[in-house]
């Protein structure tokens, strides 16, 4: 742990500290660990070496932000849902 603390103030990154207990307060991660734990873990019989478990990782990570459908973002994924936003903004701001 002191080397992480180290290495943060190093960086002059700020560390934020979510009190336990309160997935209410992480939503995003919360819903993220959800998926993961019921759509990949739950269902594949998954490798034990990393360069083979990367393959699993990265096609679920492909289906979930070009194909699958968010209710949270109107229905669309997040690949649509960036390209939108991304036309959206003024070119200032892109």
């Amino acid at each position: 742990m002191a080397e992480f603390e180290q290495a943060r103030k190093d960086k002059g990154l700020t560390l934020f500290v979510w009190p336990p207990e309160r997935p209410d307060l992480n939503g995003v991660v919360e819903r993220a660990q959800s998926s993961w734990r019921y759509e990949v873990y739950a269902c594949h019989d998954l490798p034990h070496y990393l360069d083979r478990l990367n393959e699993h990782i990265d096609a679920f990570a492909d289906l979930s932000n070009h194909y699958r459908p968010h209710p949270a973002l109107g229905g669309r994924n997040p690949s649509k849902t960036l390209k939108l936003t991304s036309q959206a903004a003024p070119p200032s701001q892109r």
